[in-house]
């Protein structure tokens, strides 16, 4: 037999008596609650920019859900709703209360049978923003790699670096330099001047690149990129630090 919604069950003939203090306890009445179907009500100030029907799209949860669940419910729901609108927004809920009670904020850990019944509205009030565009992966055949030749002064990474520049022609590659050692990359490959304190980019001899490092590292990948936009081939960046 199906038990009342006040705490109460059928009594038969034999079956076991709850005791008095287990039948009419808070927790036994949440237990025997059962599903709640509530309807969201949007404070009119966060200005919503879709129309809906509350009614249409009743919230169904658990009695013994939280609070903060219903939370998370409200705000994929809103998510949903603005999924068309341009930008898609998002929502941060940061306070929800049963509108019966306008003046009381309901607990994030509270479970909602102890402030709500099946058929009630519960307001939410928070704040509205453009969401995070999703972006696909890039394939890795798309992919620049980069390669950090990095050790302490002396270890042989401009050695190195100098070596493969000059005993490979197939691949271009896009050298940062970000810092300046006893041995600088070999004047002849760079075909200038010695490096000055400008920051900028060298055409190589053999194709490559070397962009000289004095400010932020971040602006030296950018400027490589802005050449690989504008036409220039570059299959692989080297950052020497």
């Amino acid at each position: 037999l199906k038990p009342f919604w006040f705490g109460r069950v059928f009594h038969r003939p034999g079956a076991l008596e709850l005791p008095e203090a287990v039948r009419t306890s808070q927790s036994f009445d949440l237990a025997i609650m059962g599903d709640l179907e509530l309807l969201v009500w949007f404070h009119p100030s966060m200005q919503i920019p879709v129309q809906f029907d509350p009614k249409a799209h009743p919230f169904k949860v658990s009695a013994d859900e939280t609070v903060v669940d219903l939370m998370d419910k409200a705000e994929e729901f809103f998510r949903e709703l603005t999924a068309k609108n341009e930008p898609p927004l998002d929502m941060q809920i940061t306070v929800l209360w049963n509108i019966k009670d306008h003046k009381k904020a309901l607990a994030q850990n509270e479970k909602l049978g102890q402030h709500f019944v099946s058929g009630e509205s519960f307001g939410v009030y928070g704040e509205i923003f453009p969401a995070e565009q999703f972006q696909e992966p890039k394939p890795e055949d798309e992919k620049i790699p980069v390669t950090i030749l990095t050790g302490f002064l002396g270890s042989g990474k401009t050695t190195l670096l100098n070596f493969i520049l000059k005993e490979q022609r197939d691949k271009k590659i896009a050298i940062i330099e970000n810092e300046f050692g006893e041995i600088s990359i070999d004047d002849a490959l760079l075909a200038q001047e010695k490096l000055s304190m400008a920051e900028k980019i060298v055409v190589m001899d053999n194709g490559c690149m070397c962009c000289t490092i004095r400010g932020d590292l971040a602006d030296g990948l950018k400027q490589i990129l802005d050449d690989i936009k504008s036409g220039r081939q570059i299959d692989q960046i080297m950052i020497e630090t």
